[in-house]
């Protein structure tokens, strides 16, 4: 055989070896294509991969819930009291329709403007055959920053966040001075802090308010808001309220400003105190510091 035969004939073996494979190619398909087409699910343009069978030890893995998404029926509004409509959407696009109670209801929305100038806290209505949310909601001018805190039916709280502009005469706050103290209509609110403890005693004509009543299951209720980055914090009281004090475990981060929102209830209204504190390293005790979300 001359060197051409040669050629040829390795031609022909590598011919030959190259049509098995490709035989081989279509009788099975592509590795992994069946399984991958299973678990993908179109929502629209998304397309979201389900996880694999057999591996549902969440041990140090996040909470399907914290993929979840606020779908907001509009993103930006007219200044004045609108109707705020949204959807809570799970990783796959899905509304989340069913939720267990917490602090005596199904959600609690809280907005923020950005600048920290404006505050809500309500709770909107629950569509359960849909998963639709609504709520009248007066919002002034500016962004604002939307927080949804619930506990999905089975699940654990979860917080979900979205932001709207509001359009009209926006002029933006200065950062407000630190103040342990706030006047709201007669009462005088005062913050004592001692680490992650944070103590609101009331008092009205001097006097210590020692008659609060029960707002949302509890003698008050907290919101921090970290002023850098809008990072949210939650917190409810510690058992009991005494002598018009009412105390927090709040683990704020070092070295951070924050906006507190302390609500409580009196004579059957219930009021909000507002204050800003810069924590500093010596005065957080790092256990959670930082956390966006606490309970």
């Amino acid at each position: 055989m001359n060197a051409w035969q040669r050629v040829v004939a390795l031609l022909v073996v590598l011919g030959l070896g190259f049509g098995a494979a490709f035989a081989l190619g279509g009788a099975v398909g592509p590795i992994g294509a069946d399984d991958a087409d299973d678990d993908r699910h179109g929502h629209g343009d998304r397309l979201v991969l389900k996880p694999a069978d057999g591996d549902h030890d969440h041990g140090g893995a996040a909470d399907p819930a914290a993929a979840n998404v606020m779908d907001l029926a509009r993103t930006a509004y007219d200044a004045g009291r609108q109707e705020l409509t949204f959807v809570i959407r799970d990783a796959a696009g899905e509304p989340v329709t069913s939720y267990d109670v917490q602090h005596e209801k199904l959600l609690h929305l809280v907005a923020v403007r950005h600048d920290l100038g404006g505050y809500r806290h309500v709770h909107p209505e629950l569509d359960p055959a849909t998963g639709e949310w609504s709520q009248r909601l007066d919002l002034d001018a500016g962004s604002w920053r939307l927080y949804a805190d619930y506990v999905p039916s089975g699940g654990s709280a979860t917080l979900t966040q979205a932001d709207v502009a509001v359009a009209g005469d926006f002029r933006p706050t200065e950062p407000p001075a630190d103040s342990d103290t706030d006047t709201v209509d007669g009462y005088d609110v005062h913050l004592a802090r001692a680490g992650s403890e944070l103590t609101f005693h009331v008092t009205r004509d001097g006097e210590p308010v020692t008659d609060l009543e029960p707002y949302l299951g509890a003698y008050g209720h907290l919101v921090a808001i970290r002023a850098d980055d809008l990072s949210y914090l939650h917190v409810h009281p510690e058992d009991g309220a005494s002598g018009g004090s009412v105390g927090f475990h709040a683990a704020l981060a070092d070295s951070a400003r924050y906006r507190l929102f302390f609500e409580f209830q009196h004579e059957g209204k219930v009021r909000r105190a507002e204050l800003a504190v810069t924590t500093s390293d010596s005065d957080t005790d790092h256990e959670g510091a930082g956390d966006e979300h606490q309970h």
